[in-house]
């Protein structure tokens, strides 16, 4: 997930003429995509296929924020640009990706909640993810009248506290999905808090990082320098999403392989590990051409 991955090779797509490196990080960006609405169909089969689809909007809308607010407030460091054209310039991207975000998550939030409501279903999950849902958007709002430049630190202080509120609505969607016991919610949360980063980061990075890189070159090594500080997260999060999704697994249908093999769970399960040692073998190959 870095920039200028020196890698001078082609392949051809639809006609045209792609880049290794140009079509990298757009294929994780899709497996990162795919591999996330599997885990919602695991985990919701019972449920009415619009309930899954707005449970993954929910779910990945929230990854945006969450991944993509953590990259902004301890990854991206405005000293590092020596033209404040450039830094404008990757704000301004952010800002658009963090509205289509929050309006997202504010609509299909709201859907989810909805579909839960109108069944009689209420609770902690429910209060959290509503709370997260109305600072959301009462906090973006207060972003959309900051400028930048003197009110700057203002301005972080307030994604901080969307960033948080974030979280809890991240919390609130993890006890929806278990909503029987702490330790259940808390690798559910885990697992989905480790998506979040993977997946926030990588729609940074395809619409951010790159983008920015290909507009304004001058830009090209302190965003290589913020791409490989948030490299250096991947390896945890790939360990988190695989040792909560075999607790999980083992939660629904065991970890036999007749039970595997035999069930649609199973078999979307086996469809996830096939996403995470493709993903994991991308990072790898990253980390040993970066050395």
């Amino acid at each position: 997930m870095g920039t200028g991955e020196g890698e001078n090779s082609t392949i051809s797509l639809l006609g045209r003429t792609v880049p290794v490196q140009v079509l990298k990080p757009r294929i994780v960006l899709g497996l990162l995509l795919g591999g996330s609405l599997a885990g919602i169909w695991v985990a919701n089969l019972a449920a009415p296929v619009l309930v899954r689809v707005f449970k993954w909007a929910t779910l990945a809308t929230l990854g945006v924020l969450v991944g993509g607010l953590y990259w902004r407030l301890a990854l991206f460091d405005r000293s590092e640009f020596a033209e404040d054209d450039t830094y404008r310039a990757v704000t301004h991207r952010w800002q658009r990706i963090e509205t289509i975000a929050v309006v997202g998550f504010v609509l299909s939030g709201l859907v989810h909640l909805g579909l839960g409501v109108r069944d009689g279903q209420f609770g902690t999950g429910r209060v959290a993810l509503g709370i997260g849902i109305i600072s959301g958007l009462v906090l973006w709002v207060g972003i959309r009248g900051i400028a930048d430049g003197s009110l700057t630190r203002r301005a972080v202080s307030v994604r901080s506290t969307l960033l948080l509120a974030s979280l809890v609505s991240l919390a609130g969607f993890a006890w929806l999905e278990t909503g029987t016991t702490l330790v259940d919610w808390g690798v559910r949360l885990a697992h989905a808090g480790a998506f979040s980063l993977w997946f926030g980061g990588a729609i940074w990075h395809n619409f951010v990082v790159l983008p920015t890189v290909r507009s304004r070159p001058d830009a090209g090594e302190a965003l290589k320098l913020q791409a490989h500080a948030f490299r250096r997260h991947l390896p945890v999060a790939i360990s988190v999403v695989f040792v909560t999704g075999v607790y999980q697994t083992a939660g629904l249908i065991g970890l036999s392989a007749p039970a595997l093999l035999a069930s649609p769970i199973g078999h979307l399960v086996g469809i996830k590990l096939l996403v995470l040692a493709v993903l994991t073998a991308m990072v790898a190959a990253s980390f040993k051409r970066n050395g």
